[in-house]
């Protein structure tokens, strides 16, 4: 614990509220200590300041409470900025337990008779460091980015030409032959996985029927999708998607097995059918 400035009269047997000031009478700007003290058990009030003590006394450091034989203390160091006489009123700790009234004298440097002014000192000059170049540095930085901008986006009275690349648009067969040869590659129902080789034909041939004829054929189910081909295809192509579409669905939701030659047809059936309903390019 820090240890309490030594207070007058004062003993552990005999001990009365106090407030001290170091010294009484100080210069501008001089710091002294301004210390309060009392009976831990006879306080229920302690005093709380911020910047100043009372007006015209600063506080420059204030010390933390100090409690040691039911002492309680506390240190303000202070200092005042202007010569006169500043009164510090009693400290009141309990109902009726105060201190008295303290006077702090605050004096001006005092001149002897007859001392002559001597001059002011030149400044001492500093090698140029880090500090005092980085400044300029960013300065031309952001002064170079400025003249760039407005270069760029305010003087430049150039129209701006966007070069647009053409989007490429795949042909829907294209896409989907492309896909029904790497299913076919794959050989997932010469595997024994018949359902993923079944799914797998009946997506792409529901996606490419979507792309092609341009409704939701992903999200319709098989007889709703032969009913709005019923008006776009012949009776051969029709038979021919219900045959692909059904045995897919059979063998995804009823577990049905086609055999091998059934599996080989599923595919030719599908390259049939991107083939005859594609769509004819403008030289056709």
């Amino acid at each position: 614990m820090k240890k309490l400035i030594p207070l007058l009269l004062l003993s552990h047997f005999a001990f009365s509220q106090t407030a001290q000031l170091d010294t009484n009478s100080i210069f501008i700007g001089e710091q002294t200590n301004f210390t309060i003290a009392n009976e831990l058990s006879n306080t229920s009030i302690w005093p709380t300041y911020e910047e100043f003590l009372v007006e015209g006394v600063e506080i420059i450091q204030t010390s933390e409470l100090d409690t040691t034989e039911n002492i309680i203390s506390q240190t303000f160091t202070i200092t005042v900025w202007d010569s006169g006489s500043y009164y510090i009123p009693p400290i009141e700790f309990s109902g009726n337990n105060k201190t008295e009234g303290l006077l702090l004298n605050v004096q001006t440097v005092i001149l002897e008779e007859g001392a002559e002014l001597k001059d002011i000192k030149e400044p001492i000059e500093e090698p140029i460091g880090w500090s005092d170049i980085w400044p300029w540095i960013l300065g031309i930085v952001l002064l170079a980015l400025v003249i760039y901008l407005l270069t760029k986006y305010v003087f430049n009275t150039k129209p701006q030409i966007k070069r647009v690349k053409p989007k490429v648009i795949i042909p829907a067969d294209v896409t989907a032959l492309k896909e029904l040869t790497e299913l076919d590659k794959q050989q997932l129902w010469q595997s024994g996985k018949i359902k993923d080789y079944q799914s797998e034909l009946s997506e792409i041939i529901r996606r490419y029927t979507e792309n092609r004829f341009n409704f939701i054929a992903l999200e319709l189910a098989t007889d709703e999708i032969l009913k709005a081909l019923k008006i776009r295809l012949n009776a051969e192509q029709l038979v021919n998607i219900r045959t692909l579409l059904q045995r897919a669905d059979l063998a995804k939701f009823a577990k049905s097995k086609p055999n091998n030659s059934e599996n080989e047809e599923s595919m030719t059936l599908a390259k049939q059918f991107v083939n005859n309903t594609k769509a004819k390019k403008k030289n056709e």
